[in-house]
């Protein structure tokens, strides 16, 4: 095809989603590629770039099958798949009726089994496959669906015929990032998304939330939680951006118990009933007592709470059954058997090696089939035999010969093509659409369009994030607008929405990232500020003496914790530049700028859902900071690095300035600033410590307290505080007492007190907590000293002993309230152990 302004090649032997057998764009393209060729070259490239930036703003990410702590921007093409209103029509009734066909067999299995009585599949299609769980049998949902939600991946095959090539029905991943791709191409497309007419996907997420409050057997304000397997899972991204937009509090396992028959969220105000759980977690991986794949993970007990209808999960526990591509090979006969019909939309054509006449089939033609273990794990991937050399097929062979009722056999079907922007031309990739199903009413809702994943070159087969492949916004486009739905919202959900509003409290595992959170930014800024401080007095044109050049740089490894660093016999004090890089750089070495800037990543991975978008891109500045420095700072040290480490003390005063600003003042932002003090308040002492206590020869330590003012910014307010010069007293007032000074002791201690009485609200009672006492304590100690005394040497050891017994006894004041804090509200309790090993628990 050639248009106008770029050039796209189709593959004719694969059918093509915009041209035709006569090599003519089919019609209702006509419009998006009129437009896309008026816009030109540069125009469409820009806006890819800014798509990508929007997604890299908002931390739509991915992780490639789980990697810890390696993720990657989500990808997505700037042409969109198009299909007509027409053919979606079509598409859309065999999917609800594939809807309902799966929810007759969920039943069913766990129920009557009328397809073994009935001899419709083989009792070993279900009694030999892991997702079938006989702790289920018998549990049902209330109402006529046991299948709430549902996903098929379809592709297109060179006769243009859809054909499924598997389902999702324990907890399909892609909705969220359907909902992403769809909103980022509306903020960089708006005009073409507007006169196109695209089907809206928000009433599918709005008759969702229906379904789930539907499920709850409680008449006023259920809570319905959002289970999600953890921060550095593959989709963590999808849970937070989903929880958001549905209004659920997105939960871990080890944030629920199970008391009293029924299902607990556990908070800071105690035990809270959930009364639906929307999960994202495998059956394998829910509860241990049903699970040993689920030792250290789960909820034991769930399985037995949900038959006592104490909590309903949807998806129901044991559906993975219905991912067996097993059913594939039967799903005609079942259809016949339970609607009297064939279905609309077929499977691709499977072959079960435990069938004898399909194992020869098999056998007969290894070469041209793809490999599937009917069980879905992680490390499993299907396999095109046709890409093995000879001695991995005859592997290959000898496992599926060794187990044959693990594996299954389909066509190799080619994918259609579809456009993907690749610099300046259209280059051809092959596409599945993923399609989502949700219940309502009798039967069930489609989502127009779905998650379109593409591969990342013309030929390949295989088309997941994790080889590499981008993903694509599907449109339903209609020839006139879209008549919306009423957005009115039933009573249940209403009052479901007002109470997470109005009386929702956090999990413990929340408030502790959180607290966390505000402490590794804090150490992380004043770690940096430090090591600049430390840098611009080596390269001052007035250097520092040597002993007061050694007590700085001392002052460095104790702040940060990198020991031994400068405290080490050998550390070379004349030339200490790659230690301080070290220092600022390894990310392997605890106390490291770049082990806290991970920390604090770690963390914020762990609260997303409740950061804004701006902290978010905050957040991503970081990431994009670390990368810098290890770019830059180790390739020169010519290259001014007081001056590199700018931009990430800048973006962590960006992130303070914006919790001030941006977050509501509830037990969120107190954790997270309690923190942040508790953290300013140890680290402020420490440096005093090492600073201003020693005997360096000059009596009042006044070559050291200019750079100690410095790193905690507070020198341009002494020097207009008081002009006689630089003073030890009237630096201690000003760091130690000063109630404006926001970088001062005394005002950390006052935050940490009105911090502590809000959270603990009207029932505090009469006697003082731990963590409070604390903190009055070190309040008390600091206003009985004086200034005087605490500037004054002794005579013996030249040192300033009150000073330091000060600094000591606030130093041990301040551990002991953060190790109140955490022994009262963080959750500590031990991992779910299997059953049988109970007496093994973790110390």
């Amino acid at each position: 095809m050639l248009t106008d302004r770029f050039v796209y090649t189709p593959q004719h032997e694969q059918y093509d989603e915009v041209v035709d057998q006569d090599g003519q764009i089919r019609e209702h393209w006509h419009y998006p590629m009129r437009v896309m060729n008026a816009m030109g070259v540069d125009a469409l490239l820009e806006r890819q770039r800014t798509a990508k930036r929007i997604l890299r703003d908002d931390g739509a990410s991915y992780s490639p099958g789980g990697q810890l702590n390696v993720s990657h921007t989500w990808n997505l093409d700037l042409l969109p798949l198009i299909l007509s209103s027409q053919e979606w029509e079509g598409i859309e009734n065999a999917l609800r009726e594939r809807a309902e066909l799966l929810n007759l067999i969920l039943s069913d299995l766990y129920g009557e089994r009328s397809l073994i009585l009935n001899k419709v599949i083989p009792p070993a299609v279900l009694y030999s496959h892991p997702g079938f769980l006989r702790a289920c049998d018998g549990i049902r949902l209330p109402g006529e669906h046991q299948l709430i939600f549902h996903a098929s991946d379809l592709v297109r095959s060179a006769n243009g015929e859809w054909l499924v090539i598997g389902d999702r029905t324990q907890a399909p991943s892609g909705t969220g990032y359907a909902l992403e791709n769809r909103t980022v191409l509306r903020r960089v497309m708006p005009s073409l998304f507007r006169d196109a007419h695209v089907h809206r996907l928000s009433n599918f997420f709005l008759q969702w939330r229906r379904k789930l409050a539907e499920l709850s057997q409680t008449k006023d304000a259920p809570l319905v939680v959002y289970l999600t397997q953890g921060a550095f899972k593959e989709n963590s991204f999808e849970d937070a951006y989903l929880a958001n937009y549905l209004g659920y509090p997105l939960v871990q396992s080890r944030d629920l118990t199970v008391r009293k028959g029924g299902l607990w969220l556990k908070s800071l105000e105690g035990l809270r009933r959930v009364d639906v759980v929307l999960r994202r977690i495998d059956d394998s991986v829910a509860d241990p007592v049903v699970s040993r794949q689920s030792f250290g993970q789960g909820i034991p007990g769930l399985t037995e709470v949900v038959r006592a209808g104490g909590v309903v999960i949807a998806n129901p526990l044991g559906s993975g059954i219905l991912e067996n591509p097993v059913l594939a090979k039967y799903m005609p006969a079942i259809a016949r058997h339970f609607l009297g019909r064939d279905l609309r939309l077929n499977s691709v054509p499977t072959w079960w090696c435990g069938d004898a006449a399909d194992l020869e089939y098999v056998k007969a033609h290894f070469a041209d089939l793809l490999i599937r273990h009917t069980c879905r794990a992680p490390g499993r991937h299907s396999v095109f035999v046709a890409e093995l050399n000879a001695e991995e097929r005859a592997s290959l062979l000898a496992k599926v010969l060794a187990n044959p009722v693990d594996y299954v056999a389909q066509s190799a079907v080619r994918p259609s093509q579809t456009p993907a922007l690749d610099g300046k031309v259209f280059s051809s990739r092959p596409l599945v659409l993923r399609s989502f199903t949700v219940a309502s009413g009798s039967s069930y809702s489609v989502m127009p369009g779905g998650l379109t994943q593409i591969g990342s070159h013309t030929d390949t087969q295989h088309i997941v994030s994790q080889y590499g492949g981008g993903s694509k916004d599907t449109w339903i486009i209609a020839s006139e607008p879209e008549v919306e739905d009423s957005v009115f919202e039933p009573e249940k959900l209403a009052r479901q929405s007002q109470a997470l509003d109005r009386n929702f409290s956090l999990p413990s595992r929340v408030i502790d990232n959180l607290f966390w959170f505000g402490r590794y930014a804090e150490r992380a800024e004043s770690g940096l500020r430090l090591v600049r401080t430390a840098f611009e007095e080596l390269n001052s044109i007035e250097p520092l003496s040597p002993e007061s050049r050694r007590v700085l740089l001392c002052s460095v490894t104790h702040v940060t914790g990198t020991y031994p660093g400068f405290t080490a016999k050998t550390a070379d004090f004349n030339a200490p530049e790659h230690e301080l890089l070290d220092i600022v750089s390894n990310r392997s070495r605890p106390g490291s700028i770049a082990h806290c800037l991970e920390a604090i990543l770690h963390s914020a991975d762990g609260v997303k859902e409740l950061l804004s978008n701006d902290m978010l891109r905050l957040v991503n500045d970081i990431r994009d900071g670390m990368e810098f420095l290890n770019k830059n700072l180790k390739s020169s040290l010519q290259a001014a690095p007081d001056e590199l480490l700018d931009p990430l003390i800048t973006s962590l005063l960006a992130l303070s300035g914006l919790s001030q600003e941006s977050m509501v003042r509830g037990r969120a932002w107190r954790f997270m600033e309690m923190g942040r003090r508790l953290e300013r308040a140890q680290k402020t002492v420490e440096l005093l410590t090492r600073m201003l206590v020693v005997n360096i020869g000059d009596g009042q330590n006044v070559s050291l307290l200019k750079p100690v003012l410095a790193s905690l910014e507070s020198r341009i307010v002494y020097k207009r505080y008081y002009r006689s010069g630089y003073r030890l007293d009237k630096g201690m007032e000003l760091l130690l007492f000063d109630r404006e000074n926001p970088r001062s002791v005394m005002f950390q201690l006052e935050s940490l007190r009105s911090h502590l009485e809000e959270v603990l609200g009207p029932n505090k009672g009469i006697q003082l907590t731990e963590d409070m006492r604390c903190i009055l304590r070190a309040t008390n100690t600091l206003l009985m000293s004086r200034l005087d005394e605490l500037a004054a040497r002794d005579e013996a050891s030249g040192e300033h002993l009150k000073l330091g017994e000060l600094l000591s006894q606030l130093d041990s004041d301040l551990k002991a309230a953060s190790q109140a804090l955490a022994d009262r509200y963080f959750d500590h309790a031990a991992g779910p152990q299997p059953v049988e090993m109970s007496g093994r628990g973790e110390t």
